[in-house]
């Protein structure tokens, strides 16, 4: 398509958020954009509109949303189905119209081939000169979801930067263009706890140079990375990363030089940070953003050697199996793309699996180390190592006593004997 033609439909297409929004019908099945990429103005729209909808199903993956939806008194406009959940939309469950959809990250375009959407809400930058509209932070499912939406809304957002890798989409494909200039979505670091600090420091011991690392977000993990600092020559594969990994790429830690496939790159398929990152992240070649059903893909993971999956749980049980979605009654996480490293990591060549988590909750009240889970993420065959703030369980090639010993060893003191008797009493 020559310039003529695509910069005319891209002007034509050009709408106000309340026209745009006003698609949107009763019962239809709309997907936001997902992480910090939802598009705030077509979901603020969306919202102010909400007394004209009756059951509107929001399908959502949470990271950095503040959630508008899910104000208590959006119950019986919208029906959130949530891929991956956070603390705001506590209140949506407590109302009844938050329901849970544990699916891997790698399985949501096939899922979305499946269950095609009426409507996609996404945001893009303005388009380049080959009427190409780049995707910026975030490109996760939104090729598939493009594909599959009737109607495709996209906000359109100055701010987004342009990133490498499959990020960008014709505009061609994307019905209404709503123009509005926004600050991004951001994702602040905390300081890391003690404990935590002590965990980076216990899985840093596990990680050999010239590996290449995934890891998840929140102050684990950046503990984790920051932890890092006396590897060489790093690489990363990973569905986030943080402004941590900018310090390790502008360090030298992070080169991406061994990795067999896309050397010299940190691939991922989402940023989740603040500015910095975004500014680090625009028109950087060693950065490229692809879909899920690469970045998740353990036949690609595969590809890599000493490939190192570094993910967290709530809770591990004393055979090893790992519950990273629910605490009580609500689900405050997911299964993300937890299982589909997990599995890649275990067919990578000298690959391994790491789960790492504090060895208590509740302000130290409650054990993390558990005789059993109240649910289970990633199963216990699959587990390399547990690390605690206590040490490094190693699970891989160990009985069942064997693994309860193991598992016991990194559990903090107060609970030890208690977990002991519990174990006697047990079929294990």
């Amino acid at each position: 398509m020559n310039k003529s033609d695509w910069l005319h439909d891209y002007k034509n297409r050009q709408v106000k958020a309340n026209e745009a929004i006003s698609v949107i019908q009763s019962h239809d099945k709309v997907f936001l954009a997902p992480f910090c990429n939802e598009p705030q103005t077509l979901v603020e729209e969306l919202v102010r509109q909400k007394d004209r909808f009756e059951q509107t199903i929001l399908y959502t993956l949470n990271i950095g949303s503040p959630c508008l939806y899910a104000h208590p008194d959006a119950k019986s406009h919208f029906i959130i189905h949530s891929f991956l959940n956070s603390a705001r939309l506590q209140q949506a469950y407590e109302n009844q119209f938050c329901d849970y959809l544990p699916v891997n990250l790698s399985q949501i375009p096939e899922w979305l081939k499946e269950n095609p959407v009426d409507v996609a809400l996404i945001q893009v930058s303005p388009p380049d000169e080959n009427g190409h509209c780049h995707l910026g932070i975030s490109v996760d499912i939104i090729h598939t979801l493009i594909e599959q939406a009737n109607v495709v809304i996209a906000q359109v957002n100055e701010e987004l930067p342009v990133t490498h890798g499959h990020a960008y989409v014709d505009v061609a494909k994307i019905d209404h263009f709503v123009l509005s200039n926004r600050p991004l979505l951001e994702v602040y670091p905390a300081a890391g706890r003690e404990e935590e600090k002590i965990i980076g420091q216990y899985v840093a011991e596990i990680i050999p140079h010239r590996a290449t690392i995934q890891v998840g977000v929140g102050r684990l993990a950046d503990s984790i990375l920051n932890s890092l600092r006396d590897k060489r020559d790093l690489g990363i594969h990973s569905g986030s990363i943080t402004d941590m990994v900018v310090k390790l790429m502008e360090s030298g830690i992070v080169t991406n030089a061994y990795k067999e496939i896309n050397p010299n790159q940190t691939v991922c398929t989402t940023l989740t940070g603040t500015k910095r990152l975004y500014a680090f992240a625009h028109l950087n070649e060693a950065i490229h953003l692809q879909p899920v059903d690469y970045t998740h893909n353990p036949a690609i993971i595969a590809q890599i050697s000493q490939f190192c999956s570094i993910n967290s749980a709530l809770e591990v049980d004393l055979l090893g199996n790992v519950n990273a979605e629910q605490a009580g009654r609500f689900p405050i996480g997911g299964v993300g793309g937890q299982m589909d490293f997990i599995i890649g990591s275990r067919l990578s060549t000298r690959g391994r699996s790491i789960i790492a988590l504090p060895s208590t909750a509740k302000k130290g009240t409650e054990s993390r180390i558990k005789l059993s889970t109240s649910y289970v993420t990633s199963i216990k065959s699959e587990i390399d190592y547990v690390v605690t703030e206590h040490g490094v369980a190693s699970l891989f090639g160990k009985t069942v006593k064997q693994r309860g010993a193991e598992l016991l060893a990194i559990a903090h003191p107060v609970f030890k004997e208690e977990l002991k008797w519990q174990l006697k009493q047990s079929v294990y």
